[in-house]
């Protein structure tokens, strides 16, 4: 902390400059305090230059104040950061450093949400032991296996992150604890006791056993699996099929994305056979086979001629743009960070719409930029701030892997994260819970996934007991099993489709193509958070009741509750989209609207001709007659685009009666009649049918 006139800090920054250059783990940073006058205030600056030390966030309480020697600052940020010294290792060094002594490694990719999570408890478990682990000599260091790939096989890395104990260059064991601050903290304490005794210099090299606490990244190559995983044993009468095997250890809750394994050299103690677990026992995740998309953290021009067959495979992140865009242009550099930042974790390409047109009119693109993920037909639009941070939280969302479940405050917390959840009660392992898993990664919706083996956790959870293998949607407090088969992927898709929704999400600009597009109608509760917390949930629950009333006698009536979608829009936040679209003015909130996205109609009085009224029955009674077809219907398209159809009907009527042939009036009038059905929507600023929802877009 310093000012550009203070004397003592001219005369302090040549001995900063030398420290600074002195040491490569620590960060430096400098605050002009003449123009943070409040931030340095916050620090405690009394004086200039005071130099202070920030661990994990936090300020440390001492303070180095005034115009000191090298020495004293070199000594002063020893004793305060603590920080012991972890060896960035590759494949260029890994023999030179790792060969002698003992080493404690962490292997990770920077793009596993797992090690990011872990990475701040590693620093400060190594901070806390670094005094007992220099005193016997046991080093630290990391690996990234991004840059390393074959460096990380070769170290028995079946996933991220990883931590291995090495001496003299043999690999010993696994640091097989929960990844955060006090189990590997205390593992680490152990570490000198266990050098002095001499038990790591006998010690031989544990069977490599496959750790059942990892992200996983790609649909399972069954072949693959077979041969990594062995035999599985029976479950009991649970139902169960295939049971989860034992391995020789059990590492706590630690997830970890997992890693190509093929060809991984194995120590000459692994067993022939030996079970791989699937699941993690806690917090972790079902393990997969990983295949490496975007290997080179590239953005691939993708065109009308391989757009099909380069994203038939793999997710895809696409930026669908025009080069004279001004936000397109802007976007471009973050665009091509967020290629780099995504290696390894999912594909990144783009489309000049300018060059292809038809390709982004398929698409729906509707303006530029759009940014769309792609897997396997389904298809999420990003509305979210183009930053790198933001792009990269949107992927890591959308990509999130399913977890293990063993108790009601793991499902809770599964719960905190999303509206619907879904359980699967079996074998994560099992070729059923792959499928299921599958097919609900390539919706997005695998993040929402929680596996339960146990039949009696699955009977706590579910409130019934069910035989395994089962799926069901756990929302707006209650239970949804799927009676389908779950070998019926067609089926299993629909079935998600239709609950992946709750009873009543809130309208926004993420969900709402989902909303609009998946539905044959769209009820909307329009309200205003402005008017009160006990206003806005007494409409919510009404418009819920009249949902949960719908949905259960269309399940009566054998119709599928999939048809009709209920939701709730906060008109304060989308006045002018409510107003222009629906012509429903806030003096009229809280309003409902119901919505026939196909056919561009809403729908705003009841069958009596009166505004819908905000009650459940009400609106019940109103979504009835709407799908009857008894409600009189408005349309969202504009006057100009109507006044175009009528206009070219009278013409193909009069033409029709100057030639005496209806059909052959017709044909010579299709030109003619998209003239100007074109021309009249081109004035109105009026886009196509599916356009006529689409939300304005700020840019």
């Amino acid at each position: 902390h310093f000012s550009p006139k203070c004397k003592h800090c001219r005369s302090f920054q040549p001995k900063w400059e030398q420290a600074v250059a002195a040491l490569d783990d620590v960060q430096f940073g400098e605050i002009n305090c003449a123009q943070n006058e409040q931030l340095c205030d916050t620090h405690n600056v009394e004086a200039w230059p005071t130099v202070s030390v920030f661990k994990h966030g936090q300020q440390q309480k001492r303070l180095l104040v005034g115009d000191q020697t090298k020495e004293a600052l070199l000594q002063y940020i020893a004793e305060t950061a603590q920080r012991p010294a972890v060896a960035v290792l590759g494949a260029g060094n890994f023999t030179e450093h790792a060969g002698k002594g003992v080493w404690l490694v962490k292997h990770y990719s920077p793009f596993c949400p797992h090690c990011r999570h872990m990475a701040p408890h590693w620093a400060k478990a190594a901070d806390e032991a670094a005094a007992e682990l220099g005193e016997a000599g046991v080093l630290l260091g990391e690996v990234n296996c991004i840059d390393n790939r074959r460096l990380c096989e070769d170290n028995f890395v079946d996933g991220y992150p990883t931590v291995n104990l090495f001496v003299d260059g043999r690999f010993v064991e696994e640091m097989l604890v929960k990844y955060e601050f006090a189990p590997m903290k205390e593992y680490m304490l152990k570490l000198p006791g266990r050098v002095k005794s001499g038990e790591l210099a006998a010690k031989k090299a544990v069977p490599v056993v496959a750790n059942d606490n990892r992200d996983w990244d790609d649909a399972a190559d069954a072949a693959d699996k077979a041969q990594e995983s062995g035999p599985a044993e029976k479950l009991e009468a649970d139902g169960a099929r295939d049971a989860e095997p034992k391995s020789e250890v059990s590492k706590a809750n630690e997830p970890k994305s997992e890693v190509s394994k093929a060809n991984e050299p194995k120590p000459a103690e692994t067993k022939a056979n030996e079970p791989k677990a699937e699941v993690s026992k806690a917090d972790g995740e079902p393990k997969q086979p990983e295949e490496s998309y975007n290997p080179d953290g590239e953005v691939i021009t993708l065109t009308k001629e391989n757009f099909a067959e380069r994203t038939a495979s793999g997710p895809w992140f696409i930026k669908f743009y025009a080069p004279w865009c001004p936000h397109c242009q802007h976007l471009a550099p973050e665009w091509t960070r967020l290629g780099a930042s995504a290696r390894g974790r999912i594909n990144i390409g783009e489309v000049n719409c300018d060059e292809a047109g038809q390709l982004c009119a398929a698409q729906n693109v509707q303006g530029y930029p759009t940014l769309r993920m792609l897997w396997a037909g389904e298809s999420a639009v990003y509305k979210g701030p183009r930053e790198l941070d933001n792009m990269l939280s949107f992927v890591d969302s959308m990509l999130a892997q399913p977890r293990a479940i063993s108790d009601a405050e793991q499902l809770q917390t599964l719960q905190e994260q999303s509206d619907v959840v879904f359980v699967f009660h079996g074998d994560a392992g099992g070729a059923t819970a792959r499928a299921v898993t599958a097919a609900m990664r390539k919706m997005f919706l695998a993040g929402r996934l929680g596996i339960v083996k146990d039949a009696g956790v699955a009977q706590a959870l579910l409130g019934a007991k069910v035989a395994a293998p089962a799926l069901a949607a756990i929302k707006d407090r209650r239970v949804v099993t799927y009676a389908g088969a779950l070998s019926d992927a067609d089926a299993l898709r629909e079935w998600l489709y239709a609950e992946r929704f709750p009873l009543l999400p809130e309208f926004t600009r993420e969900n709402a193509d989902s909303l609009f597009y998946d539905s044959d109608y769209l009820v909307l509760g329009i309200m205003a958070t402005d008017q009160g917390r006990e206003s806005l949930d007494a409409t919510r629950e009404h418009v819920r009741d009249a949902a949960m009333q719908y949905q259960q006698w269309a399940d009566k009536q054998g119709a599928s509750p999939a048809a009709v979608r209920f939701a709730w829009i906060d008109g304060s936040k989308w006045t002018s989209y409510v107003n222009s679209v629906f012509r429903v003015p806030a003096a009229e909130w809280p309003a409902v609207v119901i919505v026939r996205p196909s056919e561009d109609q809403f729908f705003t009085h009841d069958i009596r001709g009166k505004k819908i009224e905000v009650s459940a029955m009400s609106v019940f009674l109103a979504v009835r007659a709407a799908v009857d077809g008894r409600l009189r219907a408005q349309s969202t398209r504009s006057i100009f685009v109507r006044a175009a159809k009528v206009v070219a009907q009278a013409v193909v009527h009069v033409w029709s009666l100057f030639f005496g042939s209806l059909i052959r009036a017709a044909v010579s009038l299709a030109v003619l009649a998209l003239l100007v059905y074109a021309g009249l929507r081109r004035a109105s600023g009026t886009r196509s049918r599916r356009s006529s929802f689409t939300l304005v877009k700020a840019d």
